[in-house]
C-alpha cells in the first residue's frame, strides 16, 4: 500500500502513520482504524492514484459489510466512496453496480427525499453523465435538485450544487441552451448567498464554457467581468482566485478574437501571477504562454518571441528540455522569429527543435517531419536554396517511406 511517488507529501505521511498505529495498536478491525484507511483511500483518489484508492476502498468495504452488514450507514457510504473511485478509474460497470445499490438502500431506509438518499442519487447522477448515460443522468438530476429544493430551501448549498451540476449534465449532452439557463441560476442563488469564491469562480467558468459553445461570446466575456468584479471585492487584487479570473477573461476574449483585449487582460493575469507566485512557478509560467498566444494572435509577434525565449527557460527547469512542453515552447519561439523576420533566429531554433524531436519522439514521427518542412521554410526565407531543397527531400522520402 506504498504510494507512487519518490517523495511522499506531510499529508500521507501522516495518514499512513495514523493508520499503522491504530492498526497496531487498536487492531485491524477496530473502528478508528477502518476510519484511518478511509481516509487514506481518500487521499490516493485525490492524488489520482486510482487503483490504490479501489484497493483500500474494496479492503474497506469487505470490512464493514463482515462486522456491520450491507444495510448499515458506513457501509453504503463506502459502497458510495468505492463507486467514486472505480468511476476516476473509468470502469464505469463497477461504478454505477455500487452506486446504484447505494442508491437503492438508502431509498429503502429513509426515503427518497432524505438527504443522504439525495446525496447518494447525486452521485450516480455524476456517474451515468461521465458514462456517457446523458437520459439517465439529467432524468435523475432533476429528481435531486426538485427534491433538495423541496426539503431544503433554493439558497441551500445542495440544492445550488443540483442546479449547477444539472447544467453540466446538460452540457455534456450537448444542449447548451438548457446548461446555460441551470448555470444562471446556480451562479445567481451562489452569488445570493456569498459562498466560497472558488465554488462562484468554478460556476461562472462552466457558464461562460456554456455560452462559448453557442458562441456567444459576448455573454461570456460579461461572465468573467462579473465574477472579477466579485473576485475583487472577495479575495483582493493578488489572490489566486482573482488570477485565475483574468486569466480565463483573457481567454474569452481571445475566442471572441479581441485579441487586443485579451492582451490587455492577459498580461494583467501574468503580472500579477508573476508577482504572487514568483517568476519560476508553473501558475506563473502558464499566465505567460497564454499571454505569448494572444500577442501572437495579435500580430505582436517581437513581443511574442521575447515571452517564449523567458518561457523556454522556465520550461527547461520544469520539465527539461526533451518535454512536450518545453519542445512546444520551443517551436512557437521559431515561429514567432519567423513572423517578426528574426530568420536567422528562427533556423537556429528550429534546428534545435528538430534535434530534440528527433532524440524524443523518433525521427520518423509525423510531429518531427512537421518540425523539418518549418526548419525548410525558415530556410527557403534565409536564401539557402540547397538546404531548403534537401529538407523538404528529406521530408516527402520519409513520408513515403513510413
Amino acid at each position: 500500500m506504498e504510494a507512487n511517488r519518490s517523495k511522499p507529501d506531510q499529508e500521507y505521511l501522516s495518514l499512513k502513520k495514523t493508520y499503522e498505529k491504530n492498526r497496531i495498536m487498536l487492531g485491524e478491525d477496530a473502528k478508528e482504524t477502518l476510519t484511518s484507511l478511509d481516509s487514506l483511500a481518500d487521499y490516493y483518489d485525490r492524488a489520482g492514484d486510482y487503483d490504490e484508492a479501489v484497493e483500500l476502498g474494496e479492503e474497506l468495504l469487505s470490512k464493514r459489510t463482515e462486522l456491520y452488514g450491507e444495510d448499515h450507514e458506513a457501509t453504503i457510504e463506502t459502497a458510495l466512496r468505492l463507486a467514486g473511485y472505480h468511476a476516476h478509474r473509468r470502469d464505469f460497470p463497477i461504478a454505477l453496480r455500487l452506486a446504484k445499490h447505494a442508491y437503492k438502500k438508502r431509498t429503502a431506509k429513509n426515503g427518497e427525499t432524505d438527504p443522504l438518499t439525495m446525496n447518494a442519487g447525486g452521485v450516480l447522477a455524476n456517474i451515468y453523465s461521465d458514462a456517457g448515460m446523458h437520459k439517465e443522468a439529467i432524468a435523475l438530476g432533476e429528481t435531486i435538485r426538485s427534491g433538495r429544493e423541496e426539503v431544503l430551501g433554493e439558497d441551500s448549498h445542495a440544492s445550488i450544487v443540483s442546479m449547477d451540476n444539472l447544467g453540466a449534465y446538460y452540457a455534456e449532452a450537448g444542449n447548451y441552451e438548457k446548461a446555460v439557463a441551470c448555470g444562471k441560476n446556480a451562479l445567481k442563488r451562489y452569488s445570493r448567498i456569498q459562498d466560497k469564491p472558488h465554488v462562484i469562480l468554478a460556476c461562472a467558468d462552466r457558464l461562460a464554457g456554456y455560452y462559448a459553445n453557442l458562441r456567444r461570446y459576448d455573454e461570456a466575456i460579461a461572465v468573467e467581468k462579473e465574477v472579477l468584479s466579485m473576485m475583487r471585492q472577495m479575495q483582493g487584487e493578488t489572490h489566486p482566485d482573482t488570477i485565475t479570473v483574468l486569466n480565463n477573461l483573457a481567454h474569452a476574449y481571445g475566442k471572441s478574437h479581441d485579441y487586443n483585449h485579451a492582451v490587455m487582460f492577459g498580461l494583467e493575469a501574468y503580472e500579477k501571477a508573476r508577482d504572487y507566485y514568483g517568476d519560476l512557478h508553473l501558475e506563473t509560467l502558464k499566465a505567460s504562454r497564454n499571454l505569448s498566444d494572444y500577442y501572437k494572435r495579435a500580430g505582436r509577434y517581437h513581443t511574442a518571441a521575447k515571452l517564449d525565449r523567458k518561457n523556454l527557460e522556465r520550461a527547461s527547469v520544469f520539465y527539461g528540455d526533451l518535454a512536450p512542453e518545453t519542445i512546444a515552447i520551443e517551436m512557437s519561439l521559431a515561429e514567432n522569429q519567423f513572423m517578426s523576420e528574426d530568420i536567422q533566429g528562427a533556423v537556429e531554433t528550429g534546428e534545435k527543435v528538430v534535434s530534440h524531436l528527433r532524440e524524443s519522439v523518433g525521427y520518423t514521427s509525423p510531429i518531427t517531419l512537421s518540425a523539418v518542412s518549418s526548419l525548410a521554410k525558415y530556410y527557403d526565407a534565409l536564401g539557402n536554396e540547397e538546404e531548403t531543397m534537401s529538407l523538404r527531400k528529406y521530408v516527402y522520402e520519409k513520408r513515403v517511406e513510413v
